[in-house]
């Protein structure tokens, strides 16, 4: 919900109601992976609930449920334009947060 996309004026109040909805679809979709995995005690078994090939509700849960509240918060305060010193005006995307918040190395598979 960024302020700047609406033309009559949102109270403060509202606002933080809505970003406390926002919160509140992240914490629920943490708890149902939670309740995901917690659902079985044998370490193999857990390992088979994390892999969306043979089970999909872990990807259901991840994709469906955790990704857009996530992405919601993150576009909440997202500006539209970034300057850059060299090309100028640019527009800003989600995906660049997530590069430039990512760490490089090597990718290593759970085993």
């Amino acid at each position: 919900m960024n302020l700047n996309n609406y033309l009559t004026p949102i109270s403060p109040l509202s606002y933080f109601s809505f970003f406390a909805g926002m919160l509140k679809a992240v914490s629920l979709a943490v708890d149902l992976i939670m309740a995901h995995f917690n659902s079985r005690q044998d370490p193999e078994q857990k390992i088979r609930l994390g892999n969306s090939l043979l089970c999909t509700t872990i990807s259901h849960l991840v994709l469906k449920q955790l990704y857009p509240a996530i992405q919601n918060i993150l576009k909440d305060g997202l500006k539209a334009y970034k300057l850059d010193l060299i090309i100028g005006q640019r527009r800003n995307k989600l995906w660049n947060v997530i590069e430039a918040t990512a760490r490089p190395g090597l990718y290593e598979p759970i085993r």
